[in-house]
């Protein structure tokens, strides 16, 4: 019996689960539509309905709770501007799960989750490459520069330490000089 258990614990430790359902509201939330298994995705109903109804009060501190559990500052305004102004005339009820089957590996059951009401599919790419495109900090030319002239100025270094190896070489010494004569 389930007495006083409220949590779907889904074979995971508390960090992994919450991990798992913020990226699976995350994808949700990007692309209206995810694919996952049924107790998945019962588990991320309850937390993006919770999530939808802060985005339509739409104030600030609405905002700063949607962002405790994803943050991500492009995906909240998005969220907040486009999401939930879609369901103010709904008390409840934003999501749907459908049944696809059992999976084919270990017979898990698949359901499509998915937000009531969808924008179109060029509104949805043109999210996702809102929100994913991340900028990757570039290093600084002086860094480069620096390397480049300390890596020089170690390859001259070395040159001429074979350079005058090399002379050492050629050159003979007295004894040799004296000892052929």
């Amino acid at each position: 019996m389930r007495h006083g258990n409220r949590v779907k614990k889904l074979g995971r430790t508390r960090e992994h689960r919450r991990a798992l359902l913020r990226n699976l509201c995350r994808s949700l939330f990007i692309f209206e539509k995810i694919e996952t298994t049924l107790q998945k995705a019962k588990a991320t109903r309850q937390v993006a309905e919770r999530l939808i109804e802060f985005a339509k009060r739409n104030d600030l501190a609405a905002k700063r709770h949607i962002y405790r559990y994803i943050p991500d500052h492009k995906l909240v305004r998005v969220i907040c501007e486009d999401i939930g102004p879609k369901f103010t005339k709904r008390n409840g009820g934003y999501t749907r799960i459908i049944r696809k089957g059992p999976r084919l590996g270990d017979g898990a059951e698949i359901v499509i989750l998915e937000l009531v009401e969808q924008n179109d599919a060029s509104m949805i790419a043109q999210r996702r490459k809102l929100i994913e495109r991340r900028k990757l900090a570039e290093p600084k030319k002086e860094k480069k520069t620096k390397e480049k002239k300390t890596r020089e100025t170690k390859t001259k270094a070395k040159e001429e330490k074979k350079q005058e190896k090399a002379a050492k070489r050629k050159a003979p010494s007295r004894k040799t000089k004296t000892k052929k004569k």
